[in-house]
């Protein structure tokens, strides 16, 4: 059973703060796994592995694998078979990090990223004997 951390949303002045740097993000994620949710519903959870590897899977799906950079103020996700990476600006905001999609207008909802408790559900033809 997936115990879950209720996830409320925060707008405007957490999203005003400064991006973390590269630096910070990895020292916040790194070995851990989040939960990330919209509107108050998680959809995804991505592990945070060393040298900036993630293994991310939306909710009930494969697991994709890829790693992340920093590209201006942004922490850009590229995961293998693709190449069009997904960038946010990540902010912290007490225990918990906001993130939202580079290019979204600053009163946009963010996503929220919680540290979850359960580890990382793979599906698929990878997982197993």
């Amino acid at each position: 059973m997936r115990l879950l951390v209720t996830l409320a949303l925060l707008t405007g002045p957490a999203m005003a703060e400064t991006p973390l740097s590269a630096q910070d993000f990895d020292a916040l994620t790194r070995g851990r796994t989040l939960t990330w949710a919209e509107f108050g519903q998680v959809y995804g959870v991505e592990q945070y592995l060393p040298g900036r590897k993630v293994r991310w899977t939306v909710l009930g799906d494969d697991c994709q694998t890829g790693h992340w950079y920093a590209h201006d103020q942004a922490i850009c996700f590229l995961y293998d078979g693709r190449t069009d990476p997904v960038c946010w600006e990540i902010t912290a905001a007490g225990t918990a990090l906001h993130a939202r999609l580079s290019g979204s207008p600053p009163d946009a909802a963010p996503v929220i990223l919680e540290e979850t408790t359960a580890p990382l559900a793979c599906f698929g033809p990878e997982v197993g004997v």
